[in-house]
């Protein structure tokens, strides 16, 4: 127990508790004004814990809408052995049946150069140039250089190995090499190139006319044939998609049916056919997350900007501008329209998505079954930006920059020069192909990363550019996420305010201090006057009654 010593000692004055009674004056003048601001800074606390709620919810509701974007409506099969799908581009995926019969699969070129002795036995020092291209079937057959590859060289240098060179060539792009214990005492170094007809070697070896030791190279020189090293010839990969030829350098392909890749794993024996088909089921899933992701993101809003009507709670950031601002951009986001996917924009209402009265989504799954029944691409629509060309010749892919709108775009070509551009913005040429199809790439401007291919005969074609549902509400979350969006701004205003509330009853403490202590000061002071008064009187009583005795 504390002693007030000043009371105590205080026994001659006014036998007030003056120290009390200082502490009584100074909260009742300061107390109202401390709960005033302490009230305040509560009230910010309690705001910023709601804002961190929002914060984590709509990061959330990013998980979500990322997930959303990946979700698939089609489902892809091969009902062959030799036809094994290997990937998918959803957005690029339409739904029907493609035929594929395989004539001849691709094979790497495949080389033994017989008679050596072991790992370690040197050759002679020379040079080894390694070109690349194809040997024709002739006999003997000849070999045509690639004039777009460059040819390699390998010095062999004197004390160099045939496990070093083997070493050197794999180091090359394009080349593997291995030596091999054959069994009968002797060993083969083994030699192989790429996939495909074109990437072929052909090795010319010449030894150091001053070399004297080691294994002439002129063991490992096909200048002039390759029947007698070659164990497998190199060839393309021969098929048939729905009766057209095509041939490819390697058995894996990811350019023939839209969104689909996969490899030739063996021939044919009747046609194998690819399903790409619609997946109702697995879009009535991916959008019942997407909507159910979303209303809780709109219950979360509600219940903080509640105002505590018809006897609900009253919510931590009931009346807060944030609040109005975060629901008016839900609304505007959910209600827009999808631009770039056709004639008309497309709308979620157009897939079962509605708003009910509460403001929360529902779906309804008979809407949506019939959506993806008309129109599949819908799906894709809503969760995927895309490309799509208008015209019969032009294949339009890539991803634009986030600065790219959506909307239909023309691309035109100077017959003349082959020059091809878009808004006026040319485009590069990247070459023409054997069958006259010529492939640009845009590499600057909001289109950058779009690669068209057209037939030559096409001078003008447009195509659209679609920006999806999950795009726009990615970019959405990302704004009220960032440093300076909806969010951050409202939670430095809370900060600022629970900052100035903490100076604020600092400033209050000192204040009321400084009052106490006035306040005692003077009851100090009165309290020495009563003491003294008190003293007197004492005095004249004694007196007073001194003289009443002498009568």
């Amino acid at each position: 127990m504390v002693t007030d010593i000043i009371s105590t000692l205080n026994t001659g004055g006014s036998g007030l508790n003056i120290t009390q009674l200082a502490e009584d004056l100074t909260n009742a003048e300061y107390s109202v004004k401390k709960s005033i601001v302490q009230d305040r800074s509560d009230s910010a606390e309690l705001s910023m814990t709601a804002i961190d709620r929002l914060k984590s919810q709509f990061t959330a509701l990013q998980g979500s809408v990322e997930n959303a974007a990946s979700a698939s409506a089609t489902a892809i099969s091969s009902d062959s052995a030799a036809i094994v799908l290997t990937a998918e581009q959803a957005d690029q995926l339409r739904p029907g049946t493609t035929t594929i019969e395989v004539e001849q699969m691709a094979q790497p070129q495949v080389l033994a150069f017989g008679g050596f002795t072991g790992l370690t036995e040197e050759l002679k020092a020379g040079t080894l140039t390694i070109e690349f291209g194809a040997w024709d079937d002739a006999t003997p057959s000849a070999f045509t250089a690639d004039a777009a590859r460059t040819a390699e060289t390998i010095n062999i240098t004197e004390g160099m190995t045939l496990s070093d060179l083997a070493e050197q060539l794999t180091a090359l792009e394009g080349t593997a090499a291995q030596v091999i214990d054959i069994g009968d005492g002797t060993f083969s170094l083994g030699v192989l190139a790429d996939y495909g007809l074109n990437n072929a070697i052909r090795i010319t070896a010449v030894d150091d006319a001053a070399a004297t030791t080691g294994t002439s190279l002129a063991a490992l020189d096909m200048t002039d044939q390759v029947e007698d090293v070659q164990m497998q010839a190199a060839s393309n990969a021969k098929f048939t998609v729905n009766g057209i030829a095509i041939t490819r350098a390697s058995n894996e392909v990811d350019d023939v049916i839209p969104g689909v890749s996969f490899n030739i794993a063996g021939y044919t024996g009747v046609p194998a056919t690819v399903t790409v088909a619609v997946d109702t089921e697995a879009a009535k899933s991916a959008m019942q997350n997407l909507v159910d992701a979303f209303n809780t993101s709109i219950r979360l809003v509600d219940e903080l900007g509640s105002r505590g009507f018809n006897g609900s709670e009253k919510g931590d950031l009931a009346g807060d501008p944030a609040i109005s601002t975060l629901q008016r951009q839900m609304e505007s986001l959910i209600a827009n329209g999808i631009e770039g996917f056709g004639d008309r924009p497309l709308y979620l209402a157009d897939i079962g998505v509605r708003t009910e009265r509460d403001g929360s989504l529902s779906l309804d799954m008979n809407v949506l079954e019939k959506a993806m029944e008309e129109n599949p691409e819908i799906f894709e629509a809503i969760m995927r930006d895309g490309v799509k060309s208008n015209t019969a010749g032009v294949t339009v892919s890539g991803d634009p920059s986030a600065s790219a709108a959506a909307g239909r775009y023309t691309v035109t070509r100077d017959p003349i020069t082959g020059e091809a551009s878009i808004d006026g913005i040319n485009m590069s040429n990247k070459g023409t192909d054997d069958d006259g199809m010529t492939t640009y790439v845009m590499n600057i401007g909001p289109l950058k990363g779009l690669t068209i291919t057209m037939e030559a005969a096409i001078e003008t074609a447009t195509f659209d550019f679609g920006r999806s549902f999950t795009s726009a509400a990615g970019k959405q979350i990302e704004d009220w996420l960032s440093n300076n969006g909806t969010l951050a701004r409202r939670e430095d205003v809370f900060a600022d305010q629970i900052t100035d509330a903490s100076i604020e009853l600092e400033d209050l403490d000192s204040d009321a201090d400084a009052r106490k202590s006035y306040y005692l000061t003077r009851f100090t002071q009165m309290e020495m006057i009563v003491t003294q008064l008190n003293s007197t009187g004492d005095y004249l009583t004694s007196l007073v009654d001194a003289w009443n005795a002498q009568d």
